[in-house]
């Protein structure tokens, strides 16, 4: 059985490596952003307005504790079924926490809290893993869609493999 740290790292280099290092305009974040980190969540993190020379010095080691304590932890990646982790993760990270959960749980059947709730984790559990890690992998290529964004089907990529060609 894999660790969730060792989950977590795997996610969290998967969706860096995708978001990329720094880029001057992240079209998505609508600006500056870094291994996924925008001015905003920065600001967050620091308490304070960050601007783009601290965004430009974030290390890959920084940015993975971000996201590990304002995304990871929050949409509850640790209890979801390895793939399901990380399709949730990179749908959190770009919808934010609430909304990939709510279309998860509309996904699920379940009253959309926008939590990662024990109704959530039970139903989610009870679902083939690499299946449903695909069906959250959807739900997030449909939102960028919505928002004319093109696929990001890098980090989507570990939850496709492991399902049947038949699926």
């Amino acid at each position: 059985m894999i660790r969730p740290a060792d989950r977590f790292a795997a996610c969290a280099d998967a969706v860096m490596t995708a978001r990329g290092g720094f880029t001057p305009n992240d079209r998505l974040l609508d600006g500056p952003a870094a291994h996924g980190v925008g001015l905003g969540l920065l600001s967050v993190w620091i308490g304070g307005p960050a601007d783009v020379p601290m965004l430009r010095a974030l290390t890959t080691d920084a940015a993975a504790r971000i996201l590990h304590r304002m995304v990871w932890l929050p949409c509850g990646a640790p209890h979801f079924a390895e793939g399901v982790d990380l399709a949730l993760f990179a749908f959190a990270l770009e919808a934010g926490t609430p909304r990939a959960l709510a279309e998860l749980q509309d996904h699920l059947g379940v009253p959309a809290s926008g939590a990662p709730d024990a109704e959530t984790l039970v139903a989610a559990a009870a679902q083939d893993p690499a299946l449903l890690a695909r069906d959250v992998a959807a739900l997030h290529e449909a939102w960028r869609a919505l928002r004319g964004l093109p696929s990001w089907a890098v980090p989507h990529a570990a939850a496709r493999q492991s399902v049947p060609a038949e699926a």
